[in-house]
């Protein structure tokens, strides 16, 4: 399989990814190649805040090398809990990430694309996740992501940015009390009735052991079901939120263009209605000319036959 085919999808515009997804997969399959056709027909076409991203990374490299490389830097500065340092550095990371959605923005608008805020805010996530998370970093880098990433903060920190460490309490014990020795009692042999109730009790507690275990691992499994049934809905409504997004932004781009179509009618239409208006006084003008040559044409015609008499 051509991987080099299959990056560059990724850098087309989203109405273009499909179409060239699917000859790339008949193109794999008619050379022989029918798994990886399959394997590119299944690929995903990326929401728009992931084409964006993956835009960026093709467009400007060196801002998105400036975002990873410095969160490196912030991420060295929380490991070491230096507050101080961390808030210097959070208006730049928040700048970082800011310059990278304009000149996101900027792409798009030259494409005849409109980001929307919702768009412009998952690209914001998905920055801040590159910039804050490693493994974040290396998925923006290879200009191939899906989605758009998120992350759940740098640890805990305070409304000021200081890192907060939870430590736990400590509690006094109170001072023991020296115990009098008492003289160690010799181990009555066992008799053969408490070794009876000593081993039913122990089946008890295997048996209510076991009845735990087979009530947890039947719960475990509603859960796995549950939980099943919930990933199903969210990549549902992941699905349905990206084609809708998809829409809003085409329809963005229509209006924008019926925009523009319309401005150029009214233009055309004002130069008309001027046009108009000088072909009616031109008009006017031959009007009243031809009225007057009417004019001297019969008064020539009455001459002409007072003439003759």
């Amino acid at each position: 399989m051509d991987v080099d085919a299959v990056v560059e999808l990724y850098g087309l515009p989203p109405d273009e990814f499909t179409p060239a997804r699917n000859r790339l997969a008949i193109a794999l399959k008619e050379a022989g190649d029918s798994g990886g056709g399959a394997a590119v027909k299944a690929l995903r076409k990326p929401t728009i805040a992931a084409w964006l991203a993956n835009h960026l990374v093709r467009v400007a490299p060196d801002q998105i090398a400036e975002l990873t490389e410095f969160g490196d830097e912030l991420r060295a500065v929380v490991l070491a809990g230096d507050g101080a340092r961390l808030r210097r550095l959070t208006p730049r990371r928040h700048d970082l990430v800011q310059r990278l959605v304009a000149t996101a923005r900027t792409e798009a608008a030259a494409m005849g694309r409109a980001v929307t805020p919702t768009v412009a805010e998952r690209l914001a996530e998905t920055l801040d996740a590159a910039l804050v998370d490693p493994g974040a970093a290396k998925l923006l880098r290879t200009g191939q992501l899906t989605s758009g990433l998120r992350h759940i903060g740098f640890g805990v920190v305070d409304e000021r940015g200081e890192p907060v460490t939870v430590r736990p309490l400590k509690v006094a014990k109170a001072p023991r009390t020296p115990r009098a020795k008492t003289p160690a009692k010799k181990a009555a042999p066992a008799k053969p009735a408490d070794a009876r109730a000593g081993g039913q009790k122990a089946d008890a507690q295997k048996e209510a052991l076991r009845r735990q275990r087979a009530e947890l691992q039947e719960r475990l499994r509603e859960v796995e079901a549950e939980y099943v049934e919930a990933e199903n809905q969210r990549r549902a409504a992941e699905a349905e939120l990206d084609a809708n997004e998809h829409h809003i932004a085409d329809m963005h781009t229509a209006i924008e263009r019926l925009t523009n179509e319309l401005e150029e009618a009214r233009r055309e239409l004002r130069t008309a209605q001027s046009h108009t208006r000088k072909l009616e006084r031109a008009f006017t003008r031959a009007e009243r000319a031809a009225a007057i040559a009417k004019r001297r044409r019969d008064t020539q015609h009455e001459r002409l036959a007072a003439f003759n008499e």
